[in-house]
């Protein structure tokens, strides 16, 4: 019967027919599975579909969906023609056929990002059919339903196991070689804007800070700009740093286009298991390259097939401090006398004027430790900045000491605590390094995932939460416990300080914008 089909195509439906199969789109399996009556005939499925199939609105595969395409190109069903042709003709290469809720990106763009998030190791199509069960298994592409609508939605990409069990594989993985991603030598662009929003967190902005130190030490013409800068002025290479924040607040919305994003670098600094990641994963998805500030994120990204990066920031000798009009501050009134002035990150262990300092947001991790230690800690001068946030730590005149406080504190604590926000054990970059080292405050931490520069029981000591206490008590009673103190403080202060680490750290970042802006794209 196929073969007498086969001669009353026109030879229009003869050319569908020949660009369809060499397309290698059309998927004969679903349309069996899919479309039943076909099935149980003797007809071949590529052929039904040029013939009646596409007429009668049927899919030639999970991804394109007619009604879909033809409400975003009206014109590709003019004269009774097969829009699935007109979508081959147009977006030749593509297999995403219409936008979804993301409609300020090219089709072009979205495939990539669906094919990228489809290895993305954090992914599993399994375990988003059962978080979100209201979708058809057998009609629906995952991938390109969890980019497509599932983010903009804010529905959950990833299962807490999943998540759990890849950053196991990751950090048991020895992984690939950064050098695969450095061009030494190579040209770089002439112009870079490191970007952070301005109503973000503040902290955020230090990492910009950082980051634009780093590349401006590596010799490069770098500026740092926000999301008012002018959009059609902008530098030739764009870097985004926090993505989840950039592009959903403000301005930064208006900086959510294909054009800007496919030739750009972000900067990622959240967490898999976060909300917040999932917001920003399209624009790191969909990027010329990332550059992560943890270690198995980056080998993450690069196992999807993204130029990726762990890059840690140089710290600058620096530090922003509590200022003089800071001082009316309530938290800041709270601080015993000695405490008030400007500290030393060279003051031993045993001469700093704090015992113990935290500073984080609530979590239902961190109050089971805080309650169950409660008894423990008022033994102690302490200094805990624990609340609730409902908003950014922003540049506001509310919150901008609060940032300047964080360091303050540190600097005259002999231990910074370090409790992870929830169950996942990541090195907290900014916490553990930018806000405890760099002022001189031995950190003791909840047990993270290997870093491959600061290493427990050298530069800084890790513990079970359970056992906390006991550490504590040994650091600060003993003196063994003192000397091993001092000499984590001192180990962690010189890494950081290293002329010769932090030159190295410049060229490498410099030598992996050579990598993504010489590399040509597909």
């Amino acid at each position: 019967m196929s073969a007498d089909l086969l001669l009353t195509l026109t030879p229009t439906e003869q050319q569908d027919l020949q660009q369809i199969r060499e397309s290698g789109q059309f998927d004969a399996a679903f349309y069996l599975a899919t479309y039943t009556d076909v099935a149980g005939s003797e007809l071949d499925p590529l052929l039904h579909y040029v013939k009646y199939g596409y007429r009668e609105g049927r899919q030639p595969n999970r991804n394109f969906r007619p009604d879909a395409y033809l409400s975003q190109h009206p014109d590709a069903g003019a004269r009774n023609r097969n829009p699935f042709i007109h979508f081959l003709h147009t977006h030749a290469g593509c297999h995403v056929a219409h936008q979804g809720l993301l409609t300020r990106f090219h089709l072009e763009d979205l495939s990539i990002g669906v094919r990228t998030l489809e290895q993305l190791p954090f992914f599993e199509p399994g375990a988003y059919h059962d978080s979100n069960r209201d979708l058809d298994r057998d009609m629906t592409d995952m991938a390109e339903h969890a980019l497509l609508y599932g983010v903009p939605e804010g529905r959950r990409i990833f299962s807490p196991l999943r998540v759990s069990e890849t950053l196991g594989a990751l950090c048991a993985a020895k992984g690939l070689d950064d050098a695969d991603y450095l061009t030494p030598g190579g040209p770089v662009p002439e112009s870079i804007g490191v970007y952070s929003n301005s109503a973000g967190n503040v902290f955020i902005h230090e990492i910009a800070a950082d980051l634009h130190r780093s590349l401006s030490e590596a010799g490069l013409d770098c500026r740092l700009l926000d999301e008012t800068a002018s959009i059609d002025d902008r530098p030739a290479l764009c870097i985004f740093v926090a993505p989840h924040e950039f592009f959903h607040l403000g301005r930064g919305r208006d900086w959510a286009t294909g054009a800007i994003i496919r030739d750009a670098i972000m900067f990622n600094t959240e967490q898999p298991q976060t909300l917040w990641f999932e917001r920003g994963l399209p624009f790191m998805l969909m990027a010329a390259g990332v550059i992560d500030i943890c270690h198995q994120m980056a080998e993450s990204f690069r196992q999807a097939g993204l130029p990726a990066i762990h890059f840690t920031p140089t710290i600058g000798t620096a530090r922003d401090y509590l200022q003089k009009d800071d001082m009316q501050h309530p938290m800041a009134r709270i601080l015993p006398p000695a405490c008030r002035k400007r500290p030393d990150p060279k003051t031993p262990f045993a001469d700093r004027g704090l015992d113990i300092s935290f500073f984080g947001g609530l979590s239902a991790h961190r109050e089971k430790f805080f309650a169950r230690n409660a008894g423990f800690f008022a033994q102690y001068r302490t200094y805990f900045y624990y609340r609730k946030f409902t908003t950014p730590i922003d540049t506001s005149p509310r919150d901008r000491p609060l940032s300047r406080l964080a360091a303050h504190v540190a600097g005259h604590s002999r231990i910074a605590l370090n409790i992870h926000r929830d169950d996942y054990g990541f090195f907290e970059w900014h916490r553990i390094v930018k806000g405890a080292m760099a002022n001189g405050a031995v950190v003791v931490s909840e047990p993270c995932l290997p870093h491959p520069v600061f290493r427990a029981g050298e530069h800084f000591l890790e513990e079970t939460g359970r056992h906390i206490p006991n550490l504590i008590e040994w650091l600060t009673h003993t003196p063994q416990g003192q000397a091993k103190a001092e000499a984590i403080r001192q180990n962690a202060l010189k890494l950081i300080g290293t002329p010769s680490g932090n030159r190295a750290c410049c060229t490498r970042i410099r030598d992996f914008i050579a990598h993504v802006w010489s590399t040509p794209e597909e």
